[in-house]
């Protein structure tokens, strides 16, 4: 996938990295789409499983009894999912820095061993051109 500068080295190395960087992130964003999935369709299965169960009640107490459970049902899943967000929201700062880190890293490399070839390759056409004005 990485192309070939002249000297036979990844010259998309970078580039492999960034893409790479992208996918965990867009894996992320499924993971947080997912969870606000599971949690919209707990929030209405019971709401509609409460609406059933008002329907059929018979009588103030039952119904109060009904409202209670929902409400406190309703508070102990947001609470659950939050806790889930929390995980991954807590997670993908450091999971997107590790990846990006990475490829800051071997982007540096790269930089770095690509001038080291070129000062090699000026120096030498340096005392060629010495060796040749010399001889002159």
């Amino acid at each position: 996938m990485a192309q070939q500068d002249p000297q036979g080295k990844p010259a998309a190395a970078g580039i492999d990295a960034a893409v790479n960087g992208v996918t965990a992130t867009s894996q992320k964003f499924q993971a947080f789409a997912g969870e606000i999935a599971q949690m919209s369709k707990q929030s209405l299965e019971h709401a509609t499983e409460t609406i059933e169960k008002l329907r059929n009640a018979h009588g103030l107490e039952e119904i109060l009894a009904i409202q209670t459970s929902f409400v406190k049902e309703a508070f102990e899943h947001a609470a659950q999912h939050t806790k889930k967000f929390s995980d991954l929201f807590a997670a993908f700062p450091i999971e997107l820095t590790k990846t990006y880190q990475e490829a800051w890293t071997k982007s540096v490399d790269a930089a770095v061993q690509t001038t080291e070839a070129a000062r090699k390759a000026v120096a030498a056409n340096v005392e060629r051109l010495s060796d040749a004005v010399r001889k002159e």
